[in-house]
C-alpha cells in the first residue's frame, strides 16, 4: 500500500492563487476491471481547506491560496499493484547442521538515472547464532564496495547492510554464514531467519505515478518560477521480505 501527500512550503508575498494541476488520468476510488496502461488509480484522497475543487472532476486541477509556510495539500492512498523501487531474493542453504549459509540479491527496479539513498537492510538471524560472516557477491564486487558497510549486531541477533548510494538498474549481493550452537534442519532454519526489512529513499522518484502537470501563480509577475521547486520523493514506511 502507498500513502502519499503533497506537502507544499510557500513564502510567495501577496498571497497569490495557485493552480496545481496532476495527471489527466488520474481515477479516484475502485472502478473494477483492468487498469487502463497510463491510467493513474488511487483509492481516495483528501485536500487542505484552501483547495477550491471546482476543476478537479473535469480537469484535475486544485485551485487554492496557501498559507505561509509548510502545509500539506492533499493526502491520498493507494492498494492497487505498482512496481516497487527494490525487488529481494532471499536463498538459503543448510551447509552442515550448524552451519547456514544465506544470499540476499537486491535489485533496484527503478530507472537508471534514478539512485536509491539512506538505504539500511535488516536481516534478524536464529538466536543460537554464535558468529556471522560475510562476503561479496561478484556484482557487488564490480561496483564500490565502500558503499556499502555490513555489521552482524549480536545482542539483537540480527545483521544490518547499509549502502549510501544504489545506482537505478544495479543489482548487488551478499552472502552471509552462519555458525550456530545447535543442530539445524533445513525446515528449522528457515523458520527464524528473517524476515528481509528495508528502509530507503528514491529522490525524484514516485513509485504511485502521481505527478505534477504544472504549477502555476496567478499574478502578471513573471519573477516567479515555482516549477522548479517541484520535487518528488519515494520512502519506505514497512517494506518487508519473508523468507
Amino acid at each position: 500500500m502507498i500513502d502519499g501527500r503533497i506537502q507544499m512550503k510557500s513564502f510567495l508575498a501577496g498571497n497569490p492563487e495557485l493552480r496545481l494541476a496532476l495527471n489527466e488520468e488520474l481515477v479516484i476510488g475502485k472502478r473494477g476491471g483492468t487498469s487502463r496502461y497510463g491510467v493513474v488509480e488511487l483509492d481516495d484522497c483528501n485536500f487542505h481547506d484552501c483547495v477550491r475543487l471546482d476543476e478537479w472532476d473535469e480537469a484535475k486541477v486544485m485551485a487554492f491560496q496557501p498559507p505561509d509556510g509548510e502545509f500539506v495539500l492533499m493526502n491520498y492512498r493507494m492498494t492497487s499493484a505498482f512496481r516497487a523501487p527494490f525487488r529481494v531474493f532471499p536463498f538459503i542453504e543448510l551447509r552442515s547442521p550448524y552451519v547456514v549459509e544465506v544470499v540476499l540479491k537486491i535489485r533496484a527496479d527503478i530507472p537508471e538515472q534514478n539512485h536509491g539513498s539512506k538505504i539500511t537492510i535488516e536481516f534478524p538471524v536464529p538466536k543460537d547464532t554464535t558468529s556471522v560472516s560475510h562476503e561479496w557477491g561478484h556484482d557487488t564486487k564490480r561496483g564500490s564496495t565502500k558503499e556499502h558497510l555490513v555489521e552482524y549486531i549480536a545482542k539483537d541477533k540480527k545483521v544490518v547492510w547499509r549502502v549510501k548510494k544504489w545506482p537505478g538498474g544495479q543489482e548487488f549481493s551478499l552472502r552471509l554464514k552462519l555458525n550456530l550452537t545447535a543442530s539445524r534442519t533445513s525446515g528449522n532454519a528457515k523458520k527464524e531467519l528473517g524476515p528481509v526489512s528495508m528502509e530507503f529513499e528514491v529522490p525524484m522518484y514516485n513509485v504511485s505515478g502521481l505527478q505534477v502537470r504544472y504549477l502555476r501563480i496567478m499574478l502578471s509577475d513573471t519573477r516567479y518560477n515555482p516549477y522548479r521547486w517541484v520535487r518528488y520523493v519515494t520512502k519506505s514506511s514497512s517494506y518487508v521480505c519473508r523468507v
